[in-house]
């Protein structure tokens, strides 16, 4: 991948900020003051935290690791698998909710001090007001999108007015997503008149409105494409965003690129294995079975590159499994016995995503992704009725943006570009001879395949579209005559969402129990209003 931002040191910056706490204060005259209101730091210290705190906390081991990854299938966990079984801890996912809107705070910051008449002439020297203003809205929106999916309704128009509302309302996802669309555009639009970016602080794209712009279109698409099973006009709407100018390379990935060990530089993951000394997780026999082009007997599963094998593979476990013969993954949605005995009898062919030295996604200066050019690829191809030109520039997007270090894997760059090309020539020839449903399967399985560490997004377009079919679901046989058991009741299916906040049903509890009335309960088993 083509990184043009890199996490500087951020150690002097985040000394300026507001730590985000919450507590008792005994002083109720000043309960309306919001103790995260940020009223004299320079917007490019409150900017430079938001996007790192987003790009780390969204990806790290906690909502990461034990709620979307587990959810998508990706990986498993080798010992206490509750989470893959769907007893997820709920203070985890009162974390996730709660600091998220922390966050989201901080970018809110940024707009209230470009709009107060009292501060935003101070605040113009570090690029236009709208601009500013327009990026801030667009990661709000972002990471509310992300949150109405894993959670439904949740609070938008009258969330981050916390001088005002202290119990915001929840918004529907029949309006919410419309609304966000709206507001995207809205953003993008002052981005296309703007004169001056971002002169420091945005780590993210180091201040260039064009790719701003290009994220913002992107995200747009993606909210559109989101929708698929909602709106019949989606397609239509969806060419119109792309013909606006949506990413065109991986130079305009929308990416945290974190640059080595030490707070607040290094990666989530990195921080999780490493430093916590952790070795929670591996990837799941189903993945594994995926990228390594073989059929699931068990399950059932046809494995539409059968006889393929993804040179993605070798860089997703590292060479120092790989080539020790650890390519094992462990099967999804075991018991904790049953676990534990299958990684104690292949304890030389399990994955260990622990052993030195890391895996790309376990390494310091790894990166988290919000939104990138192979995920536009795909979803052009599918605008476009499984175009295959999108389709091909997808594939070479996502082996580019994974193949960054290659040759740490492959021994040189052009034994693994060969390898890549063979692979992405037979991948093609089943596209060729597919049916139009066998090339939606092709294009959307390989989709699955490019968002790996991307848990939730991959866990979305599941339930968008029931691909991967390689995904194991409850009741199914998940290794030999041991079936996947879910915890809590999901239906026939994988989780549709997860609980929301416990701590709202004392803090907001008539608006939250009024969003799960509307969504169908505040319940696992509840399907999304966008969902298939």
């Amino acid at each position: 991948m083509l990184y043009m931002n890199t996490i500087k040191k951020l150690f002097y910056a985040l000394l300026a900020l507001p730590i985000l706490l919450t507590g008792c204060d005994k002083n109720f005259d000043e309960i309306n003051n919001s103790p995260n209101s940020t009223t004299k730091v320079p917007t490019p210290y409150v900017m430079t935290y938001a996007q790192r705190q987003l790009g780390y906390t969204t990806f790290d081991v906690w909502n990461s690791g034990r709620q979307s990854l587990l959810c998508a299938q990706y990986w498993a966990q080798r010992n206490y698998t509750s989470e893959d079984r769907y007893i997820f801890r709920q203070g985890t996912t009162d974390a996730f909710s709660r600091n998220t809107y922390f966050n989201l705070q901080n970018f809110q910051d940024i707009i209230n001090l470009n709009t107060n008449a009292d501060t935003k002439a101070a605040m113009s020297v570090y690029g236009d007001n709208a601009v500013q203003i327009a990026t801030s809205k667009l990661m709000i929106i972002w990471a509310v999108e992300m949150l109405a999916e894993t959670f439904g309704d949740v609070p938008y128009t009258e969330a981050l007015q916390i001088g005002t509302i202290l119990q915001p309302k929840y918004d529907k996802q029949s309006t919410l997503f419309p609304k966000l669309l709206a507001d995207a555009k809205t953003a993008v639009d002052a981005l296309k008149t703007a004169q001056k970016g971002w002169t420091q602080g945005d780590v993210m794209f180091g201040g260039d409105i064009d790719k701003w712009i290009k994220f913002g279109n992107s995200l747009r698409l993606r909210l559109v494409v989101r929708q698929s099973n909602v709106k019949s006009d989606w397609k239509t709407v969806a060419k119109a965003i792309i013909a606006e100018g949506v990413m065109e390379s991986n130079d305009d990935n929308a990416v945290i690129q974190f640059s080595g060990p030490g707070a607040p530089n290094e990666a989530p993951l990195y921080n999780g294995f490493i430093v916590g000394k952790r070795n929670d997780f591996t990837l799941t026999k189903q993945f594994v079975g995926l990228l390594n082009g073989v059929n699931d007997t068990d399950k059932g599963y046809t494995n539409p590159f059968a006889g393929l094998v993804d040179p993605r593979f070798r860089i997703y476990i590292g060479a120092s499994n790989y080539n020790v013969g650890r390519t094992m993954g462990v099967p999804y949605g075991m018991s904790d016995a049953d676990t534990k005995q299958f990684v104690a009898s292949n304890t030389a062919k399990v994955i260990s995503l622990y052993r030195l030295p890391s895996p790309l996604i376990i390494q310091a200066d790894f990166w988290s992704v919000f939104i990138d050019y192979a995920t536009v690829e795909f979803m052009k191809c599918e605008v476009n009725d499984w175009d295959k030109v999108s389709f091909e520039a997808a594939m070479r997007a996502s082996f580019e943006q994974w193949g960054v270090k290659a040759a740490d894997e492959y021994g040189t760059a052009d034994v693994y570009n060969a390898a890549v090309n063979a692979y992405i020539t037979g991948v093609l020839a089943k596209f060729d001879a597919a049916t139009t449903a066998g090339k939606q399967e092709i294009v959307l399985t390989q989709k699955y395949m490019h968002l790996f560490t991307q848990g939730f997004e991959a866990w979305s377009e599941y339930r968008r579209t029931g691909f991967p079919k390689s995904i194991v679901k409850p009741g199914e046989l998940t290794n030999g005559t041991i079936a996947f058991v879910a915890s809590n009741p999901t239906g026939t299916d994988i989780v549709p969402r997860l609980l929301y906040d416990s701590n709202e049903y004392t803090l907001n509890k008539a608006n939250v129990e009024a969003a799960a009335t509307s969504i169908g309960g505040d319940k696992y088993n509840t399907k999304l209003w966008w969902a298939k």
